[in-house]
Order: C-alpha cells, then sequence, then structure tokens
C-alpha cells in the first residue's frame, strides 16, 4: 500500500513543484522530475479512493507541465516573466527586436534576402551563387547569437536566485526573450531560402 499521497498545490509555482531553484541545471530539472513521477505516478494509487486517484493524476499532470516548461531555458523565462509581471506570449512578441550589435547587420541581411527570393523566382542562378555564401555565413553569426541568449539566461537566472534585484533581473529576462524572438524569425528566414 503506496503512502498516503500530499497532492502538490494547483496554485505553486513550478519552481515550487520540482522542489528547484530558477537556475536549475537540465540534471537536476531531470532527477527532480524523475523521483516526483514515481512518487505521484497514478498507477501507483489505482487501489485508491476516487479522490486519492484523482488527486495524483492531477499532480502527475502537474509535474508534467512543470518539466516541460521548465527544461527548455526560453520557455522557463517566459514561464517566470509570466509569473512575476503577467506577461504572456502576445506582450512578448512585441517587445522582439534585434540586438543593437547586429542591427546594421539586420537590416543588410534583410535586404539580401530579398533580393535571394526574388533571384530564386526568376531563377537567376549569377545572384542565388553570389548571396548564398553570405547567407551561409550570416545563417552561422546569427545561430551562434541565439545560443549565446542560453548562456545570458543563466546567468541572469542565478542571480534571480540570490534575490537581489529581481527587477533588474527580470528586465534583463524580458530583454533575452525579446532578442530571442527576434532572432528566432531572422534564423527561420534563413533556413526557409537556404533550404
Amino acid at each position: 500500500m503506496p503512502e498516503p499521497l500530499k497532492p502538490i498545490s494547483p496554485t505553486a509555482s513550478y519552481f515550487e513543484v520540482l522542489g528547484v531553484p530558477v537556475a536549475a541545471d537540465e540534471g537536476m530539472l531531470t532527477r527532480r522530475f524523475r523521483e516526483l513521477s514515481r512518487q505521484y505516478h497514478p498507477d501507483r494509487f489505482a487501489s485508491s479512493d476516487a479522490d486519492t486517484q484523482a488527486a495524483a493524476l492531477d499532480s502527475s499532470a502537474l509535474l508534467n507541465d512543470a518539466y516541460r516548461n521548465l527544461r527548455d531555458p526560453f520557455t522557463r523565462a517566459a514561464y517566470l516573466l509570466r509569473r512575476e509581471r503577467g506577461t504572456g506570449p502576445d506582450d512578448l512578441k512585441e517587445t522582439a527586436r534585434p540586438p543593437q550589435e547586429l542591427f546594421a547587420e539586420v537590416l543588410e541581411l534583410q535586404e539580401s534576402m530579398m533580393e535571394f527570393q526574388e533571384a530564386k523566382m526568376d531563377d537567376d542562378e549569377e545572384t542565388i551563387a553570389r548571396l548564398t555564401p553570405y547567407l551561409q555565413e550570416a545563417q552561422t553569426r546569427f545561430q551562434a547569437a541565439y545560443d549565446e541568449l542560453k548562456d545570458r539566461l543563466q546567468g541572469l537566472f542565478e542571480r534571480w536566485d540570490t534575490g537581489v534585484d529581481r527587477e533588474t533581473v527580470l528586465n534583463g529576462i524580458a530583454d533575452v526573450v525579446g532578442t530571442r524572438g527576434y532572432l528566432r524569425r531572422v534564423l527561420n528566414n534563413l533556413n526557409t531560402n537556404l533550404g
């Protein structure tokens, strides 16, 4: 007979649900998720009363949601912003902007992508051949900038966990999320054009 179920509060944050800090690494998240999944798995309570079975199912679903949202740093950042500021996905789209250090390049890249698209429609092999290496190089640079955002987020998550100047940390997280949205669109356009 399993020990009595202590349901997870549906109002707990995902960090509380898994019992991890905001800066938890993937290994810690996975370990906690697996431990708690075994503890709350509905099969353990199959012979319990209906209320206990429902509580186990609800707790298990909450664990799955928490793990799914926290294991990716960008969805973790968006979740933290929603939780702390009430910022929803549509609000985050409005903050999408190019990183300042890449702004001039973004403008040039957009012109080159338009020229590349026109060349593809016109079967202009010479222009396609001229622009392809530039677009591939840009794809590499923008992917590197995108990947660096994960490192910036990790640093911000660690600062959050110290409890110091959380408003500044949230501003930094919002900036990273906005930059990520923009870079993702640029990369999607590059991948579509070069694919």
